[in-house]
């Protein structure tokens, strides 16, 4: 059943920089809060795991913010550098006469630099269509930036995504500008309490970038879906279709699966990507079951919300199985009696066998170091936190359908 209804609204590295040691608990303290540890759901900071979008500099060495990756002819993969504030990838599909993005990014200005980047490095053509995979605020903030293109685009989405945008991304927006304001003023207080003036550099740094989104935020404008779908839509073209289907509940309960069955890839969103899962507005019992529907497709490359590009199943896999390992032994704590806290001390990564399937815990440690280089060990939250995180989760959200 489909839906049409239109819119009207619309790094310089710092080496040799050596902090003194009562600096690391207060640094990882404040990455945790300012990526969302202090945040309940999935609001515009998001959750803790994704502090790795944080990068340690005082300023980018250029003006790019993702980097093109062709995964087959026609399709790239936009992969986010780090920012103060997180953007999600891309996937951006070249057909014969138009462009398809999947995912519009946390802001306009992050939307309309992949606009740019894409007409200088992969196609002139316009872009036709933006898919948003799900509701989250750095998937769907940009998707103004496509309405001020001068030509037609329109934005598609599940049902329940556009439900869901109706009834919680503008609260969540507030709540979140509220929340930036103060990690605003928390890193002004920082700096000037620093005698290190690369120290200081970084906090100027982290302040005009907040500072930048904050401006967007105030003009910001909620684009709903123009095409709305409960099961699946097809766009079809000479060179290759795009079939977007909703498996059913997992990030959230509205996810998209961007198909191109002739080029063998598959968009996935949060839904399955190379970083910890977030379960914040999860279906844990569900999840692992819409990625069993999603893997009986054929596909070889598999373009993420998060993270690097896979070429094989691995990561989806590992992914998959870390979710309903966790999910078994929440619910087993939890007819037991025991508390989500107790269940964090007992239920650690060095005990999940899925954490430890194909390096599966190695990988995500490695990605969460690659993210932001210029971290000390120190600065980075451990992958158990992350596991915590989800237990958390997972507890509150455990009997959700």
């Amino acid at each position: 059943m489909c839906d049409r209804s239109h819119s009207h609204h619309p790094h310089s590295p710092m080496h040799n920089h050596v902090e003194p040691e009562h600096s690391h608990s207060s640094r990882r303290d404040f990455i945790r809060v300012l990526t969302g540890g202090a945040l309940a759901g999935a609001s515009v900071l998001e959750l803790a795991w994704h502090r790795a979008a944080w990068a340690r500099s005082a300023a980018p060495t250029d003006s790019k913010i993702f980097d093109l990756e062709k995964a087959a002819d026609g399709v790239y993969f936009a992969r986010a550098r780090p920012q103060a504030v997180i953007n999600c990838n891309g996937a951006v599909f070249v057909r014969s006469r138009d462009v398809v993005v999947v995912d519009a990014h946390s802001k306009p200005s992050a939307a309309a630099s992949l606009i740019a980047q894409i007409k200088r490095e992969v196609s002139d053509k316009p872009v036709r269509y933006v898919i948003n995979t799900h509701f989250h605020w750095d998937h769907m903030q940009g998707d103004h930036a496509y309405r001020q293109t001068g030509s037609k685009v329109d934005i598609i989405a599940t049902n329940a995504t556009k439900k869901l945008l109706s009834e919680l991304s503008m609260t969540r927006m507030h709540e979140s500008a509220d929340e930036i304001a103060q990690q605003i003023e928390k890193m002004r207080k920082r700096s000037e309490s620093s005698s290190s003036a690369a120290e200081k550099a970084f906090c100027a740094e982290q302040i005009r970038q907040m500072q930048s989104y904050e401006a967007e935020l105030k003009n910001f404008q909620l684009e709903l879906p123009d095409i709305t779908f409960d099961d699946s839509y097809e766009l079809k073209d000479p060179a290759f279709d795009l079939h977007l289907e909703f498996h059913g509940h997992a990030h959230t309960a509205g996810d998209v699966f961007v198909h191109c069955p002739q080029r063998r890839a598959v968009a996935t969103g949060d839904a399955s990507h190379g970083w910890v899962p977030n379960l914040g507005d999860g279906y844990p019992h569900a999840w692992p079951e819409t990625i069993d529907k999603v893997m009986k497709s054929d596909f070889k490359y598999v373009l993420g919300g998060h993270g690097p590009m896979q070429s094989d199943r691995m990561i989806m896999t590992n992914q998959r199985n870390y979710i309903e390992e966790l999910t078994g032994k929440v619910a087993d704590g939890k007819r037991a009696g025991l508390s989500a806290a107790e269940m964090q001390k007992r239920y650690t990564v060095s005990s999940l066998r899925s954490m430890q399937s194909n390096g599966y815990a190695e990988f995500l440690t490695r990605i969460q170091a690659e993210g932001h280089p210029h971290f000390s060990a120190a600065d980075i939250s451990p992958l158990e936190d992350d596991v915590n995180g989800n237990i958390r989760d997972i507890f509150r959200n455990l009997d959700r359908a």
